[in-house]
């Protein structure tokens, strides 16, 4: 039986590390390469569950916003439309920010969100419509009815963001 010998190669002094080196660059190119071509993002986790902060700074620059543009000290049409235009800065950052949560989160909390969102409006509506039946038939009840639907907005946008970002 002839069994061949594979030649015993002897490094220099130094060599042995260079080559150490060089395996641990090609590994670190391997693995860049690989999370590249699997399509991991990093960012989008990062965007998920580092921005709490940024989200609460566009929240209470709007509510800064509003209270210094909403005075509510007109007469009860103003008040009427105020509080309309103040509901519907409010709802456009909510959905802001639902939308860019909802875009970070995996499939299955995704499908969580949205349950939770539409059985959210649902009572959002129930109670806004509750707190202005004392108004029915009145020139206050837009108004009231308007203040609850942004009361409770305002607090959906910190509830998503205490639990989502």
């Amino acid at each position: 039986m002839i069994v061949s010998q594979m030649p015993i190669i002897r490094l220099k002094e130094g060599e042995e590390k260079n080559m150490k080196m060089k395996s641990h660059k090609v590994l670190s190119i391997i693995l860049v390469m690989a999370v590249v071509f699997t399509g991991i993002n990093f960012s989008a986790v990062k965007t998920y569950a580092g921005t709490k902060s940024s989200y609460m700074k566009s929240y209470n620059k709007l509510d800064k916003k509003c209270k210094k543009k909403f005075t509510y000290s007109g007469s009860q049409y103003e008040m009427n439309k105020d509080s309309g235009e103040e509901y519907k800065l409010w709802d456009k950052e909510l959905n802001k920010d639902y939308n860019k949560i909802k875009k970070a989160l995996p499939n299955n909390k995704v499908k969580k969100l949205v349950a939770s969102e539409l059985k959210w409006i649902k009572k959002r509506d129930k109670t806004a419509k509750k707190a202005a039946s004392g108004w029915k038939g009145g020139s206050g009840y837009t108004m009231i009815y308007n203040l609850s639907l942004t009361k409770q907005t305002k607090s959906r946008i910190k509830w998503l963001i205490k639990n989502y970002a």
